[in-house]
């Protein structure tokens, strides 16, 4: 008894209104063949012939295959995934016709088998296809497509807020009964979203309703340059951002925490190591993290900085030297420590040292102000010693452009946000401009 064969191939004499091609599924019985229509369509640069399925691709390759035509909707990997299910559903059926009349002891054309696909239609879902054809994922759906794309390449606790704003998302769409669609994220809908944020998400304040609508608008950008239509009036929809305390060191502090007894505790005393270190160089958390004894060039540190991937380059001082001296017997630089763990230790040696300064920190929720007042110690982190130093070579009198170089900012706007000179510094910095001034008496 003759055996049934299935391929698919695309129709490119036969393109539709969106230049796409018509995917067809060819059955043969006996060298006698019969074309299906799929209902499906795909870009000729989506198909790969010789595997006869739909193939991912990036807007570069697309263009290259294509000579340079740029798709009407580039296909995300879970169109093709939809895409070839579907095909493999058609497949299924086909053989499944087959087998009934093979069981049966039937003899069977190519027509027969096509007849009784006819008949089937409706139990594998024509209404499907057609919702296959136009498929367009919601935004939330999407942020599952951009994690899994960019998990090799962005840190996980990066991913973490693009998690964060699909769990926020799905609750808006509970709240609002709307789907949260392409087509209706727009003006409205950020201001929307930003309302119902301040006020039905109450651990959220302002800085972080900020920091989840920055990231939906980059995610947006990246949808669009995937070939997503979408309503470009989101982009008129200006975020507001609160500036934030920047908290550092003061000199006092700095040889403080330098000189303070930490009894012998092992951990305290490599944590207190690395922050100094961290202090004399600017060096991120992510950089300590890379940084190794080839880095060590001379009397600089030369290394890739993790964050924007550019040469940075620092010369060595007395204080990152002693560090480096006292670990010169290690195959590292420097012990290792998570950051977690660092930051919290940090906080512990700045409270043994007594670094105590009340500082107020103001949050606003909408209009709100939040006011809280917290010891010095508690706000410390390991990124406090990157704007420890910055702070502190220019109270020590190096040029604004020196410390950008040392510290690896290239802009001055991302580089004064490291920046908290003390009082005392003010003060000084006033006399030796206008002249010393008495203490003025209470009149």
């Amino acid at each position: 008894m003759a055996k049934l064969t299935i391929r698919f191939e695309i129709r490119q004499d036969k393109l539709n209104q969106d230049g796409n091609a018509p995917i067809s599924c060819i059955m043969s019985v006996s060298q006698q063949r019969k074309r299906i229509a799929t209902e499906l369509s795909i870009p000729a640069a989506n198909w790969d012939k010789s595997a006869q399925k739909a193939i991912y691709r990036n807007r570069k390759e697309f263009s290259k295959i294509s000579g340079g035509n740029k798709p009407s909707v580039l296909l995300m990997e879970s169109d093709i995934d939809r895409i070839n299910g579907l095909l493999e559903k058609i497949r299924s059926r086909l053989n499944f016709i087959e087998d009934g009349f093979r069981l049966n002891d039937k003899t069977y054309t190519v027509e027969n088998i096509f007849s009784k696909y006819q008949e089937s239609l409706p139990s594998i879902g024509k209404k499907m296809v057609e919702k296959q054809k136009r498929y367009i994922p919601t935004v939330p759906d999407f942020i599952n497509t951009y994690i899994e794309r960019n998990k090799a390449s962005r840190a996980k606790r990066s991913l973490g807020v693009y998690s964060q704003l699909k769990s926020h998302l799905e609750d808006f769409e509970k709240w609002s009964f709307k789907k949260v669609t392409f087509d209706r994220i727009g003006l409205s809908f950020f201001e929307e979203f930003q309302n119902y944020l301040i006020e039905h998400k109450a651990s959220l304040n302002n800085i972080t309703i900020a920091k989840q609508l920055s990231t939906l608008k980059t995610l947006l950008g990246y949808a669009r340059k995937h070939g997503i239509e979408m309503n470009q009036s989101f982009r008129d929809f200006t975020i507001k951002r609160q500036k934030l305390e920047v908290i550092t060191l003061s000199e006092g502090e700095y040889r403080a925490l330098k000189e303070v007894d930490l009894k012998g505790v092992s951990r305290h005393e490599k944590a207190r190591d690395i922050f100094i270190f961290l202090c004399a160089t600017s060096m991120r958390y992510s950089d300590y993290d890379q940084f190794k004894r080839e880095h060590i060039k001379g009397q600089t540190i030369q290394l890739t900085m993790k964050k924007g991937s550019k040469l940075w380059e620092i010369p060595l001082n007395p204080d990152s030297i002693s560090i480096l001296e006292k670990y010169k017997d290690l195959a590292e630089p420097l012990p290792k420590i998570s950051n977690p763990k660092l930051s919290k230790y940090i906080k512990e040696i700045c409270a043994v040292a007594k670094i105590n300064e009340p500082v107020e920190i103001v949050r606003y929720k909408g209009a709100e102000p939040i006011r809280n007042v917290y010891p010095k110690h508690k706000l410390v982190s390991a990124h406090t010693g990157r704007k420890t130093f910055c702070t502190l070579s220019l109270e020590r009198g190096a040029s604004v452009e020196t410390v950008m170089k040392w510290s690896g900012h290239e802009s001055y706007a991302s580089f004064k946000r490291y920046v908290n000179l003390s009082r005392t510094h003010s003060i000084k910095e006033m006399e030796r401009v206008w002249g010393k001034t008495e203490i003025m008496k209470a009149v």
